[in-house]
């Protein structure tokens, strides 16, 4: 149990602890995972029984004063917590952006390493009375002028999303990006999946274009 413990984790929070804290501690850290421990409660935490020693300093992820509360044995207890929510936040935001940079390799190599990514925001619906239109007339002058390299991708949204899709030429260059388990229905581009809900879909679709 320990062993896989100790490969389960992207964060470990160590509190104290004896041999078999630094056990899955070292597991962990020579995975890469990020152990956090609470230096200021001893034990395990603040260095005994073989715990990683890398992971006794501060990650980049953290500042000085948030490292220092973990740290200080004289800190306020709330203040210490506060600073562990802090850096466990910081620490899972690096997360998402690592996946969210694989996501965009695993798409980028569906699309094609050389191609040209042109992505199209807008709104999901349309306030003006010409913009309709004007989406319907650049999308096939664009899709007829730009080079066989150009793939243009859409969030899979109504409104200018969808206009732009659908008056895309065939729609052949067309990617319509969703999270997984959603389809656009545009009935026009190939839909693809990336992320597990819409803020982590956008957050892909921020990171895998060449132009907006």
């Amino acid at each position: 149990r320990k062993v896989i413990f100790g490969l389960l984790g992207d964060v470990y929070i160590t509190v104290e602890g004896g041999p078999g804290v630094s056990q899955e501690a070292r597991a962990a850290h020579a995975r890469g995972a990020v152990v956090l421990p609470l230096m200021r409660t001893g034990g395990a935490s603040e260095g005994m029984f073989d715990f990683p020693a890398d992971a006794l300093q501060k990650p980049d992820f953290a500042t000085e004063e948030q490292w220092s509360l973990l740290q200080s044995k004289d800190a306020p207890v709330d203040e210490s917590a506060s600073a562990v929510v802090a850096v466990v936040k910081a620490c899972a935001g690096d997360v998402a952006k690592d996946e969210a940079a694989e996501e965009v390799h695993r798409l980028r190599s569906e699309l094609g390493r050389d191609a040209c990514i042109v992505c199209i925001l807008g709104g999901t619906r349309f306030l003006e009375p010409d913009s309709e239109e004007l989406v319907k007339a650049i999308a096939p002058k664009l899709e007829a002028a730009a080079g066989s390299t150009v793939t243009f991708v859409t969030g899979g949204m109504p409104g200018v999303q969808e206009a732009f899709a659908k008056h895309c030429g065939d729609g052949s260059r067309v990617w319509n990006l969703l999270p997984f388990g959603q389809s656009s229905g545009y009935g026009s581009g190939t839909d693809i999946n990336a992320g597990a809900d819409l803020e982590e879909r956008k957050a892909i679709f921020g990171l895998l274009g060449d132009v907006y």
